[in-house]
């Protein structure tokens, strides 16, 4: 690997003799903010034609500029969403893969979904240390074994985050100092009472001794306050917030009855993650996508609860995750992978953490989704719904007696109108 150099020199050469590229990046926290926007100004300085392949976990955006947004109307820049979030006024100038993000990772490493160039922010503990994926490695292990040109952002005295393989390199990285971790949506404070009351319905559904995954979001989150007083549980899961990470390091979380990996809390991701000692510190492994979302390891996995969030549920139990005010601003990721395992799983369950109303008063329990809005994890894959006014268990009952479930857990002044849409649809 070469010796750091400045973003703007790492750019020029990776991009150097090239009139087009197309430009993976590692996903957020992982994506190399820095780099990716030296790219962008290199692309712009000689007219290069690029192709950015993002999966920014914000939704920021954060290396995008003005300029940039004008070479995306005239179709110099393409930018293709993988996973994460957009921003709404970006949303119709960006591409996106319809697949989850087991299959997102799937095709990257069969080069299904081919680059040119991949970079991604990586650190490194010590002068004399190897590089590891820090506090993301997501799709990068797939990413770095099909693609030859790589680009690294590196992160000086960052120790690595749980355990971790240490990078293997045959081919040489142009490498740059890394910046601050770009992409890596954080909460504070304490969660509205609506939310703070779904958090505790959904963690009374979850049994002792029960594996958990955890979707991104404050209602997902909103969980984790109320598994202190579960037994033995542990953590299969995407990416796992902050807030979990004191309930790992003090031991309360011990995974000792999984299935799959006892003893071990297995993420592809974490963030906002600091160093914090205690004796469930070391039981934290980072693995890659193929196998925190593989559908064969899933099955592997007892007790498997899966709780995510989204936009709306319809009266069939349709999640879209995906689409808001007729705008696509998410990715479904992995909640697809997850939901359908912990469907199957023997002893497990799917549960959609929702509140009953958006912050504009509209129902997120809707009557029909139509074909405006994509399915994101389909009705048959939903064990339970929560909102804060109680949980519909929606497992082999009739599609009536599911909407009737749903509608008695939404938002009171909403129940009526949903019934009566549901009778008018129905005959």
């Amino acid at each position: 690997m070469t010796a750091d150099d400045s973003p703007g020199r790492a750019a020029a050469a990776l991009l150097h003799g090239r009139q087009q590229a197309t430009v993976l990046s590692a996903m957020s926290p992982g994506q190399p903010d820095r780099l990716l926007a030296a790219i962008l100004a290199e692309s712009r300085a000689r007219d290069i034609g690029l192709t950015l392949l993002i999966a920014d976990l914000s939704g920021r955006w954060g290396f995008l500029n003005d300029r940039d947004r004008e070479r995306l109307r005239d179709g110099r820049l393409r930018l293709v969403m993988l996973a994460g979030g957009v921003h709404r006024r970006l949303s119709s100038l960006v591409e996106y893969y319809p697949h989850s993000l087991y299959e997102v990772d799937r095709y990257i490493a069969s080069g299904q979904i081919a680059a040119d160039i991949f970079v991604a922010r990586v650190s490194q503990a010590t002068a004399t240390s190897g590089f590891t994926w820090g506090t993301m490695v997501g799709y990068s292990p797939a990413a770095l074994a099909r693609i030859g040109c790589v680009g690294f952002e590196v992160a000086h005295g960052e120790p690595p985050v749980g355990r971790q393989a240490v990078i293997d390199r045959e081919h040489p990285a142009v490498t740059c100092p890394a910046g601050e971790p770009g992409g890596s949506p954080g909460r504070t404070g304490a969660p509205p009472a609506g939310h703070d009351r779904i958090g505790r319905l959904a963690a009374g559904l979850l049994p002792d001794d029960a594996t958990l995954e955890l979707g991104l979001g404050a209602v997902p989150e909103a969980v984790v306050p109320h598994l202190a007083g579960k037994r033995s549980l542990g953590l299969h899961s995407g990416i796992l917030p902050a807030s979990l990470q004191p309930l790992i390091a003090s031991g309360a979380i011990t995974g000792a009855r999984k299935s799959y990996e006892p003893g071990l809390h297995l993420a592809t991701g974490v963030l906002a993650w600091r160093p914090e000692p205690g004796p469930g510190a070391g039981r934290l492994r980072l693995v890659p996508v193929s196998v925190t979302h593989s559908p064969e390891v899933l099955r592997q996995q007892h007790r498997l609860w899966a709780i995510n969030s989204a936009f709306e549920v319809d009266l069939l139990g349709q999640v879209n995750a995906e689409y808001a005010g007729g705008a696509r601003i998410a990715s479904g990721g992995g909640q697809v992978d997850f939901f359908h395992a912990a469907h199957h799983s023997d002893g497990g369950a799917a549960v959609l953490a929702i509140p009953a109303r958006a912050k504009d008063g509209r129902s997120r329990i809707v009557a029909d989704l139509g074909c405006s809005r994509r399915v994101t994890s389909a009705a048959a894959d939903i064990d339970y719904v929560v909102t804060e006014f109680g949980v519909a268990h929606l497992t082999a009952v009739t599609a009536g007696e599911r909407a009737r479930r749903l509608a008695a857990i939404a938002h009171p002044e909403d129940r009526e109108t949903l019934i009566r849409k549901w009778n008018d649809r129905s005959g």
